[in-house]
């Protein structure tokens, strides 16, 4: 009636629009196979659907109101600093802490926002959103020079460099799930525990960059054109293999953070912000504009890297950090903040209120001015609206963190992302006249990701409804005969159990566990370095 262990597989950014045809034209056996023998249905993702806010809520239980992380960005009230996020910011224990409390021994590979690590009774495998240099940065120290020694330093990386090349690039996504794979089996060998975690990056990243290539029309159409399906053929290869490994009373399960759909037009919303003298720069847009990393530099970086000493690739490396961090708050350093009511900063284009001069009684009017001036937005090229739904962080969130969320929280429609400032640097696109610009992306984040679960206990072919990500991990505590603490937000799935199991063991809660990692934030030097991986993976 209950798992004596969970496996948690994680396809970042997988989505049931790209799986299904797959799975009636048989190119997924092994997720075939798994949802027949257990329960799935769509996972609806966090607000905003981006990848460290939904892979927090997924470790948590929790809503980004009460674990504290609600971009991949953060700009300081204060300073006026934009860093990226880190585990420090979050507020909440991660389930993987709850189980090694309760003396089950449990462990994490490659999930995002997980650096600095938890110290568990098992091990942690930092993913994305971890310092380029970072030493020591796994848990337990030794397990990290043994993954290096058998796998090569790259294993303990999120997941294979960008490539100017894209055929090039896909090769190496391929060959990363299969490096990935290989690395999930033998920790699992390594060291059984009762609760571990994998995730593969190569979905997600497929997605953003190939997803123009689906476009019959693409020059690239014939060569690239089944590229994404071609990454979720292995990673249903790789399933297969982690499924076969795990014994008979084990629960596995399936998870993406976020779906994924076609990204056709940028809008800059600090344009829009400009425009409407909510926001007043002291310098020029220009100034912003940067020396971006071209397929030649980026090559020549390689080549760098292979023949020069290492004392000197670190040198390189932490002055590119360091350019990177000038970067993110090169548009920060233009805000004239005695006059500027709100700017927008962060991938999901939140707007933050500049308490300087906007007091609490101005809170009120300022967002519904956003709301319904945003929400009127239309872009004159397509006649849809960039804005689909627009918030005040309070109708979104709940919990002793509300007050870092933005104050307003924007949903992009279908096709359209905000353009981040510090994207008009890297870039090399020059600075938007107007509010619309094109994007290096032809893919970005949708609403609805993925979960599957099967294992002792579990209903068999069944389909859910209605699964929010803060309900994975306090489903998966069940399946493993767990109480669930009584801090989580998310509930237990109980459609996804039979009967005769709900029967035998009703749901029970207990206290919150205390938050394992300690810290307040990311300080500047680790949030440079921070940009520099994202840098090397191409997302900056």
């Amino acid at each position: 009636m209950k798992a004596s262990r969970a496996v948690v597989v994680g396809w970042d950014g997988a989505t049931f629009d790209i799986l299904k045809p797959m799975l009636a034209a048989g190119r997924m056996p092994h997720l075939a196979a798994l949802l027949a023998r257990g329960v799935h249905g769509r996972l609806r993702s966090t607000v905003p659907p981006v990848t460290p806010v939904a892979w927090t809520s997924f470790a948590t239980g929790t809503s980004p109101g009460r674990h504290g992380i609600f971009d991949a960005l953060t700009l300081d009230p204060a300073s006026h600093a934009v860093r990226f996020v880190s585990a420090a910011m979050r507020r909440v224990a991660p389930v993987w802490s709850v189980l090694s409390a309760r003396g089950r021994p449990a462990g994490a590979v490659n999930v995002p926002v997980t650096w600095p690590p938890d110290a568990v009774d098992g091990f942690v495998v930092p993913g994305m959103f971890t310092p380029s240099d970072a030493e020591n940065f796994v848990h337990p120290p030794e397990l990290q020079g043994e993954i290096e020694a058998r796998f090569g330093p790259a294993m303990c990386r999120d997941s294979p460099a960008m490539d100017p090349d894209p055929a090039r690039y896909l090769e190496n996504l391929l060959a990363g799930v299969t490096a990935r794979c290989d690395l999930t089996l033998w920790l699992m060998e390594r060291r059984p525990l009762d609760y571990f975690c994998s995730v593969f990056m190569e979905s997600d990243r497929v997605q953003h960059f190939f997803w123009a290539y689906r476009d019959p029309a693409h020059p690239l159409h014939a060569r690239l054109g089944g590229a994404i399906e071609a990454v979720y053929e292995r990673l249903d290869a790789a399933l297969g293999r982690i499924v076969a490994a795990c014994p008979p009373d084990t629960a596995v399960a399936l998870v993406s953070d976020h779906g994924a759909g076609p990204l056709r037009r940028a809008i800059f919303l600090n344009r829009w912000l400009m425009d409407q003298g909510l926001l007043v720069l002291s310098g020029e847009l220009a100034a912003l504009a940067g020396r971006p990393p071209s397929a030649l530099r980026r090559a020549a970086a390689a080549v760098a890297k292979a023949v020069l000493p290492a004392s000197v690739v670190a040198a390189r490396r932490k002055g590119r950090s360091r350019a990177h961090a000038r970067i993110n708050n090169l548009f920060s350093a233009i805000v004239d903040w005695e006059r500027s009511a709100c700017v927008s900063e962060g991938i999901a284009g939140g707007v933050f209120f500049n308490p300087r001069v906007v007091g609490p009684g101005d809170r009120e009017a300022l967002t519904r001015r956003l709301k319904e001036g945003l929400a009127a937005i239309v872009d004159p090229e397509t006649g849809q609206h960039p804005f689909m739904a627009v918030h005040a962080r309070e109708e979104l969130y709940a919990g002793d963190a509300v007050a870092d969320a933005p104050d307003v929280v924007t949903l992009c429609g279908p096709g359209y992302q905000v353009l981040v400032p510090h994207e008009i640097a890297l870039y090399g696109q020059g600075a938007p006249s107007g509010l619309f610009a094109p994007h290096k992306w032809s893919g970005r984040h949708e609403q609805h990701g993925v979960f599957a679960l099967a294992g002792p206990g579990v209903a068999a072919g069944a389909e859910l409804a209605g699964a929010d990500m803060p309900d994975v991990t306090p489903t998966l505590l069940y399946a493993l005969g767990e109480a669930v603490p009584e801090n989580m937000d998310g509930r237990v799935l109980t459609a996804a159990f039979a009967p005769e199991t709900l029967a035998a063991r009703p749901l029970a809660t207990t206290e919150a566990a205390a938050a394992a990692t300690a810290g307040t934030g990311t300080d500047g030097d680790a949030a440079a370095r921070i940009a520099d991986e994202l840098s090397d993976l191409g997302y900056m």
